[in-house]
């Protein structure tokens, strides 16, 4: 299965837009390469312990790891929104655009025909002479508009655009290193208190703190540096459940590491380097399979209350988490990604977001046009239309052919005031009855808050208005 990786811990790489055609090599890199804990590991007194120690950050780090790709993955799909979304309105405008063009050449063609042979002296003549330029008025102010609101996209885009080309590799490298540092410190938290629950043991998986801080302000301080921030909060999580085995597991080492301390007090140096070799023998495939276990207990504790990128998370965390974890990832992606999806088409968020662009530029542009009377009901319709064309792709329905029909029926027979008013009518009961069809997203279910894309995201919000 190929999965975009957008970041890996290495800060003096290139970091970012890479492709890997597996998830286990993406599993390599995120952890061979350099990682985000280094210098902040302790040694204990007791060797066997400290690896005990350092092999439970170690896993607790791959974790919170996977949680960061999730965030990645989604200030991507993120970014795609915005691209799309204004590719879409743009599109809708052009289609617009293509068919009151049409229709003005065809109205000139008619109009020339009919010329040639009409008596220029009858009454007949002059109400359709007035008519036909009536129309052909409505037309250009229509078309001018959709000029105006093409030009107001496009800027809109484009200053869109260079936010999202602004973004600096080295910057989000240092954000994901703090996604990951929060993420598992949560994680570690989690662990220590279900330890200490089975053992009686306190902090062990926290006893250097201070080092994670030190970390966190350096990479606070780094991002200051270049006038950025970033405001994470590690996902809230459930109580850690430890399974049977682990707590099993976790109770036995702790007991024989007590009966190792008696036993080893009144030694001397030999004996004592004699029994460590001994308890080191004893403890190691517990050891192993506690990390084991305990890696399965950490990833399904993480896997219920993923926020962003949730697939992408998944997939991480069922490569890491092994066989079991594997039969359980359907059931949690079902549970995970369904509850927030379930009355939501996710696919059509760009078009969502672009009805807002289209009704935004729209509103602007009303009462600037034109003295003309109709100018702002005009407008209305337009923006109606263009509404209801992008809510009909929504539901499914075909829209080209449809557009064109929408902005000019009737206006010719009785006149640009008439006629707009029958349809500013008729084409917002269209409107409302395809709408029903499916429920409409607010600007928080298409964009989410992802500290990643805050600015393009906190851009777009202040510029929108979803109606």
């Amino acid at each position: 299965m190929k999965i975009k990786v957008d970041h890996v811990t290495n800060s003096s790489s290139e970091v970012f837009g890479v492709v890997l055609a597996d998830s286990a090599v993406t599993v390599g890199l995120l952890f061979m390469l350099d990682s985000v804990t280094n210098g902040y590991r302790s040694l204990s007194s007791d060797q066997v312990q400290d690896k005990l120690y350092d092999d439970m950050l170690l896993e607790s780090e791959k974790i919170a790891s996977r949680i960061t790709e999730g965030v990645l993955e989604d200030a991507r799909t993120q970014e795609k929104i915005v691209k799309d979304a204004y590719t879409e309105a743009l599109s809708t405008l052009d289609k617009a655009s293509s068919s009151l063009s049409q229709e003005m050449s065809q109205v000139k063609k008619n109009w020339e025909t009919y010329d040639k042979t009409a008596d220029k002296t009858s009454s007949d003549y002059t109400l359709a002479q007035k008519k036909n330029e009536d129309y052909l008025e409505y037309l250009k102010f229509q078309l001018k508009q959709l000029e105006l609101q093409k030009s107001s996209v496009e800027k809109s885009r484009q200053e869109k655009t260079a936010l999202i080309n602004s973004r600096d590799a080295w910057i989000q490298q240092n954000q994901a290193d703090l996604i990951t540092l929060n993420e598992q410190e949560s994680l570690l938290n989690n662990l220590n208190a279900a330890y200490y629950k089975v053992t009686g043991d306190e902090g062990l998986w926290l006893r250097s703190p201070e080092e994670m801080d030190s970390r966190k302000a350096e990479l606070n301080e780094a991002l200051l540096s270049t006038n950025e921030t970033l405001s994470y909060k590690a996902t809230s999580k459930d109580e850690l459940h430890l399974s049977d085995e682990t707590t099993l597991l976790m109770k036995q080492i702790a007991s024989e590491r007590k009966a190792f301390e008696l036993e080893v007090s009144s030694l001397n140096e030999a004996d004592k380097l004699k029994m460590m070799e001994a308890y080191e023998k004893k403890t190691s495939k517990m050891r192993s399979d506690l990390i084991n276990a305990t890696r399965f207990d950490l990833s399904m504790n993480a896997s219920t209350s993923l926020k962003y990128g949730t697939e992408t998370a998944l997939e991480g965390l069922s490569d890491l988490a092994g066989p079991q974890f594997k039969i359980a990832y359907s059931a949690l992606k079902t549970m995970v990604t369904g509850i927030k999806d379930a009355k939501k088409d996710s696919k059509n968020k760009s078009k969502h977001l672009a009805k807002a662009l289209i009704s935004v530029s729209a509103n602007a542009l009303k009462g600037q046009l034109s003295e003309t009377p109709w100018a702002q009901d005009a407008t209305s319709v337009l923006n109606t239309v263009l509404q209801g064309s992008l809510s009909a792709s929504i539901a499914g329905t075909s829209t080209a052919s449809a557009i064109g029909t929408s902005l000019t029926k009737g206006i010719f027979e009785v006149g640009a005031e008439k006629g707009i008013a029958s349809l500013k009518e008729s084409t917002s009961s269209e409107k409302k009855a395809i709408e029903s069809n499916f429920e409409m997203m607010s600007v928080e279910e298409v964009l989410t808050d992802n500290p990643l894309t805050q600015t393009l995201n906190g851009a777009i919000k202040a510029e929108i208005i979803f109606v």
